[in-house]
């Protein structure tokens, strides 16, 4: 089953009066700093790290879905590992919960470990692929508002499963994580996602068919991202190397996981760029 837990407690606008049972003084410092953010009071990608920090998760962000589209934006990204080899690029909340996320209520936790849809969760091929390179072993997604168009939330990934206390601490601060997020400053998420996509564009970044593998990708992916950097469609590729479009679809789910990329033209765009961290020769695997 999903899990939904509702526990609040009294605040006054824009800050947290009391630490309730489960909340150490770290996690209430760092919700003073989240309310904060919100009215441009302090950074929130700092805020973000902070909470973040003080919860124990491992790397997470903050996440505006489209729900036509099931586009997802990120708006702002931490992760303790930030020079890992698989970095926390992309949202895998709507892979995992599939459409029981499409239209969730505010201030309502959602815990992987405890999500009943085994063919949701079995079909999550980039999400145990990411959690797997990284040892992960919880997803939690706290709602932050859940409208007809527009889903916000927030995305957690902890290496151990989720003890008694960081639940309750979740729990005691999620209403007025959603609460201060309802109130926030105008304008603050379009600057934010903004920030975050100029940080990933201009990041440096190898050539993911390069000699160095920076992506991991196995050898099967390999050949997938090579025919597509050739211009052929996914059709093409399926043809090419004699596999259905089943498997060649699973093996791009993999592959968005491991390089970030939130969609085929996304993929191809990084797979036709120079490298622009060395000028080693690239490593055309046939």
């Amino acid at each position: 089953m999903v899990i939904f837990l509702r526990h609040e407690f009294p605040v006054n606008p824009g800050r947290p009066v009391a630490a309730p049972g489960g909340v150490t003084s770290s996690v209430f410092d760092a919700m003073a700093d989240w309310c904060d953010a919100l009215h441009r009071e302090v950074p929130l990608q700092n805020a973000f790290a902070g909470l973040l920090q003080a919860l124990g998760a491992e790397a997470g962000m903050i996440v505006r879905t489209r729900l036509r589209e099931l586009r997802p934006t990120r708006v702002v990204t931490y992760d303790r590992a930030v020079s890992s080899i698989c970095p926390l690029k992309s949202s895998f909340a709507d892979e995992y919960f599939g459409p029981h996320l499409i239209k969730p209520r505010a201030a309502t936790i959602w815990l992987g470990s405890a999500h009943a849809d085994e063919k949701c969760a079995r079909d999550a091929v980039a999400l145990h692929d990411w959690q797997a390179a990284r040892r992960m072993s919880e997803l939690v997604v706290l709602v932050l508002s859940g409208g007809p168009f527009v889903r916000d939330h927030v995305e957690l990934h902890f290496r151990d499963a989720l003890s008694a206390d960081t639940l309750a601490a979740l729990s005691a601060v999620l209403p007025t994580m959603a609460r201060t997020w309802a109130t926030r400053q105008a304008g603050l998420i379009t600057g934010e996602a903004l920030t975050e996509r100029r940080a990933v564009s201009d990041a440096p970044r190898p050539q993911l068919l390069g000699v160095a593998n920076p992506a991991r990708l196995s050898r099967a992916e390999f050949r997938v991202c090579l025919l597509l950097s050739r211009g052929l469609s996914v059709d093409g590729v399926s043809e090419e190397l004699g596999l259905s479009e089943a498997t060649i679809r699973s093996h791009l789910r993999s592959i968005y996981a491991k390089t970030g990329a939130g969609s085929l033209a996304e993929l191809v765009f990084q797979l036709i760029q120079p490298d622009r961290t060395t000028s080693e020769p690239l490593a055309w695997i046939a």
